[in-house]
């Protein structure tokens, strides 16, 4: 299953939705996630970016009062077999939702996928939508992330009994890393590109410190993920 440039190519989450949780469902992480959030005394939440739904179905069902969100419809369908609540289509720098949360969760990189340009409105939104002491609670790539897909990686292999080549490079020019989905269709050859852009995580303190206290941990995942936890001044 060699690249190709030929192929059609799709918005993100057209085709991979169906295959997420197969193909990039990170049970470790997910745990470490978890057992973070049930330390603090949050009550209400609204999770950004939330994908398949697997977190927030988990948090619903012990007990959370959460709100699901993305902005894409096909994730939201992918979502209806893990998580049975309410579910916002919504771009995560721009949204009014006229209610605030103890708790604003955005995983599993989502972040990445901002330009460093759009994430003043991330916060924004993120800091009128919490409540007072509320926090908002992110992770992001490692810087290492660069260096180690300066070498591409590749997978290759079935899912749903389709053939799919997944590819992964990094750009340290410009700080980004790029996915490439490949799935082989019976009628034709699908492609997803997913660009997402590693922060230094000293301008992320910095753009957050006027209206949140900001704490990092930089091996929340070691040489993967930083762990960002914002609390609302």
């Amino acid at each position: 299953m060699e690249g190709s440039a030929n192929g059609t190519n799709v918005k993100n989450y057209t085709i991979l939705a169906q295959y997420y949780d197969e193909l990039l469902q990170d049970e470790d992480s997910l745990k470490l996630w978890l057992k973070f959030i049930e330390s603090e005394p949050f009550h209400s939440v609204l999770e950004l970016a939330s994908g398949s739904g697997v977190m927030a179905g988990i948090l619903k069902r012990k007990g959370y009062q959460i709100i699901a969100s993305d902005l894409s419809e096909e994730m939201k369908e992918a979502a209806k077999g893990n998580y049975d609540g309410e579910y916002l289509i919504l771009n995560m720098t721009d949204y009014d939702l006229s209610q605030t949360f103890d708790l604003i969760l955005c995983i599993c990189d989502s972040i990445n996928y901002l330009y460093m340009e759009e994430l003043d409105d991330f916060f924004r939104c993120a800091y009128n939508h919490l409540n007072q002491n509320g926090r908002l609670i992110f992770d992001m790539h490692h810087k290492e992330r660069i260096e180690e897909f300066k070498e591409q990686y590749i997978e290759e292999g079935f899912v749903g009994g389709m053939p799919y080549q997944w590819t992964i490079d990094s750009d340290d020019y410009d700080d980004t890393i790029c996915e490439h989905f490949t799935f082989y269709t019976k009628d034709g050859m699908i492609q997803e590109n997913h660009l997402q852009h590693v922060f230094d995580p000293e301008e992320i303190r910095k753009k957050m410190e006027t209206d949140f206290e900001v704490e990092t941990i930089e091996d929340f995942v070691e040489d993967e993920k930083v762990l960002v936890i914002g609390r609302k001044k």
